[in-house]
């Protein structure tokens, strides 16, 4: 039997400033560490929701490799493609906030493990038969091997598999003419599309988003456009609507957008209807950022049911 979901990225662990307004080229206190990394938060949350997940990706021999491998076993996650290396360090994200609402983040993955993933670690036989095959852009610009393992997992899959495309790649990191190259592959063999605010626009060439998501559904696509705590805009076919999101008092921001993915792909699983799923999925998203740490706030099924309830009956 087939994975409901699977993916790879980056593994991290996120160090997060305790106090707003601190940068971090000063010295100040910091929390954690957090289980993180794009790919992992959507996966965790799905699991918790209750579909069947594996990881692809690559810790070191570390606490804070053990810390997110930990987690994501915790919830149910399949980690047995998860490579253990035995020289590199786990990656990790140092973060500040600030008062405007702002971020500013410190990566370390490049040179760290999941900078060591390889197209050796894309195993076709073990993803046969699975229903959803999630790529991250993050993912893919880590270096060129990363790349050429998400190509890997994309051009061997099944066909009965479907692709899940979040493009979430940061344009300060690649010109947008190298990002449009370096997710054409993908973008040609993706079922549905996760764009973010201005990705649409900049991975189309298209002057807006809505135009760009248009474009993407026109070619068979079906295209959530995440809108944050204004839920999200679905486009299939000719047709687009909007639902709508939900109202939380927010504590850390960072991974609702990859929670909402988790949730929107288990609801396709379960067979909901795209509005069903958005719905779902903005109320992952909205809970998910309650809590400070990325995957401390996904919900579980039935806290997410009693949220949806209690939503209805207000």
């Amino acid at each position: 039997m087939g994975y409901d979901i699977v993916t790879m990225g980056p593994l991290l662990c996120e160090i997060m400033r305790k106090e707003l307004d601190k940068p971090l080229d000063r010295p100040a206190d910091f929390t954690g560490p957090y289980p993180s990394g794009d790919t992992a938060i959507m996966l965790n949350a799905a699991a918790k929701l209750g579909a069947r997940c594996a990881m692809i990706g690559v810790v070191g021999d570390d606490g804070f490799g053990r810390c997110v491998t930990d987690r994501l076993k915790e919830n149910g996650v399949d980690c047995s493609m998860i490579r253990v290396h035995p020289e590199a360090a786990t990656g990790t994200a140092f973060v500040c906030y600030y008062s405007d609402g702002s971020r500013n983040f410190l990566f370390h993955v490049h040179h760290a493990a999941p900078g060591m993933l390889e197209p050796e670690d894309v195993k076709p036989e073990k993803l046969a038969g699975s229903k959803w095959l999630h790529v991250s852009g993050f993912t893919m610009s880590v270096n060129q091997a990363s790349a050429e393992a998400i190509y890997k997992m994309v051009e061997t899959a099944s066909p009965e598999s479907k692709v899940c495309f979040d493009p979430n790649i940061r344009p300060e990191a690649l010109s947008e003419e190298e990002i449009r190259k370096l997710c054409m592959p993908v973008i040609r063999r993706a079922d549905i599309i996760f764009p973010s605010k201005s990705e649409a626009a900049m991975l189309t060439g298209c002057a807006t988003d809505e135009e760009g998501c248009r474009s993407w559904a026109a070619d068979g696509k079906i295209v959530v456009l995440k809108n944050g705590d204004q839920g999200c805009r679905i486009y299939s076919g000719t047709e687009a609507f909007d639902v709508p999101g939900f109202s939380v008092e927010e504590v850390d921001p960072t991974g609702a957008g990859d929670t909402f993915c988790g949730a929107f792909l288990t609801g396709l699983t379960e067979g909901m209807s795209l509005e069903d799923c958005g719905r779902f999925a903005n109320a992952a998203g909205a809970m998910s950022v309650r809590k400070q740490g990325p995957m401390e706030g996904a919900p579980s099924r039935a806290e997410l049911e009693a949220f949806l309830q209690e939503q209805t009956n207000t």
